[in-house]
């Protein structure tokens, strides 16, 4: 039997690009999934609750060879459009800050209600199915499983990257192609958190703060975020440190001198910060035990654990309070408060990443995201280079991408 399409990889790009197929006219639609649940890595986004848009969305949101063309791809399946989508499933949607999530605020209603959208619109869905390989014979696509080969004349690839591999990515797709010749941006973690080397904060790890974090490359400031940022034994994590990963781990990659500067004090200009340092080691110096230990000076500004670490980048819990002079202490607190610069070395890897940065260089690509060596043979999701910032980007992607490239194979 020859089929209409196959789609091999059943995550949110891959129903996604079934969907569109199906309703483009294809007869004969199947989904190929190496695991046995369908759209797995779909109930772990969000922590588990699922955002799957953004009502601000822009080229600034995401990475890619090609920012201009991956818009052009996302204006084919805007979040209007996704938006609609979800509601003619019956997910309510939720809105924080422009964050978009299903009213449940559970990644399970999404997954169970595309799947079941999909198995409605008469969508051969085949868990428990790895592909080794997609060859092109004469006309039609060969899609090789264990012990059998399927036949069809175009195929959707949306294995996913390399991200969250327990989840089932490991990468297939982008193996077949580049062995198959198409050329291939290096994929690399992203929305990942970053190690530091020689970790100085190791000992505040656990703590919890809102905080500024800028990227700096080769002694140039790239970018800067702000939230709460989370430190640990190894070095730092959370939304603001996701946000700058993709570009901070392919910098590295390059050989460059990457590096954070933190701000404990992101809501305040550096001269109040300033005035808050001297007025509070003043007040403190007065009216505190003065044989009491120096770092006592910072506590009532940061946690605890980290007001120890900065006290004991300053020196001053080698003395008591009576022997800390305010200014100078102001000093050393503000610069390691405010301005602390700490070196990248790496990262925790695909196994702790959210999405994969790298894929299939948009130049390979038409504007159905075919690939130009190999018609009717399509990409999408994290096969692309294209990753998204936190906040829903990386699954509008997906989708837009699932059903750009699945409404041009079912069209054929």
């Amino acid at each position: 039997m020859i089929n209409d399409v196959i789609v091999v990889g059943g995550g949110a790009s891959g129903l996604m690009a079934a969907i569109a197929a199906r309703k483009a006219g294809a007869s004969d639609v199947i989904v190929l999934e190496k695991n046995t649940t369908f759209g797995k890595k779909l109930l772990a986004t969000g922590n588990g609750k699922c955002n799957f848009t953004n009502l601000t969305l822009d080229g600034s949101c995401y990475h890619s060879d090609d920012i201009d063309r991956t818009m052009e791809i996302i204006k084919n399946f805007d979040q209007a459009a996704l938006l609609e989508f979800m509601g003619s499933l019956g997910i309510g949607i939720e809105y924080r800050d422009g964050w978009c999530y299903p009213r449940s605020m559970s990644a399970v209603s999404v997954q169970q209600a595309i799947v079941s959208c999909a198995r409605r619109l008469g969508i051969g869905l085949k868990g428990g199915k790895k592909v080794l390989d997609v060859k092109k014979s004469g006309g039609t696509f060969r899609v090789e499983v264990d012990g059998y080969t399927y036949v069809s004349k175009s195929v959707v690839l949306a294995c996913g990257g390399f991200a969250d591999p327990k989840s089932g990515s490991t990468g297939e797709g982008l193996w077949i192609l580049n062995h198959s010749g198409i050329r291939i941006k290096k994929p690399l973690p992203a929305l990942v958190p970053l190690v530091i080397k020689n970790n100085p904060l190791k000992k505040a790890s656990g703590v919890r703060i809102d905080a500024e974090v800028t990227l700096i490359v080769d002694d140039q400031e790239i970018s800067r975020e702000s939230g709460n940022l989370q430190i640990t034994d190894y070095g730092i994590s959370g939304i603001p440190v996701f946000q700058i990963s993709s570009e901070a781990l392919r910098a590295l990659d390059q050989k460059k001198s990457v590096k954070v500067r933190l701000n404990f004090f992101p809501d305040y200009p550096p001269n109040a910060v300033r005035s808050l340092l001297e007025q509070s080691v003043s007040n403190a110096s007065e009216n505190l035990l003065p044989s009491d230990p120096g770092r006592l000076l910072l506590m009532g500004l940061l946690p605890e654990k980290l007001a120890e670490v900065i006290s004991g980048m300053t020196s001053s819990q080698k003395f008591s309070i009576e022997d800390v002079d305010p200014v100078s202490m102001a000093n050393f607190a503000e610069k390691y408060m405010t301005d602390l610069v700490l070196e990248v070395s790496g990262s925790r890897g695909f196994e702790n990443a959210q999405t994969t940065s790298g894929g299939v260089y948009f130049d390979e690509l038409d504007e159905n995201l075919s690939l130009k060596q190999i018609p009717h043979l399509y990409v999408c999701g994290e096969e692309v280079d294209v990753d998204g910032v936190c906040g829903g980007y990386n699954l509008q992607w997906a989708f837009s991408s699932g059903y750009t490239a699945g409404r041009a194979a079912g069209s054929l």
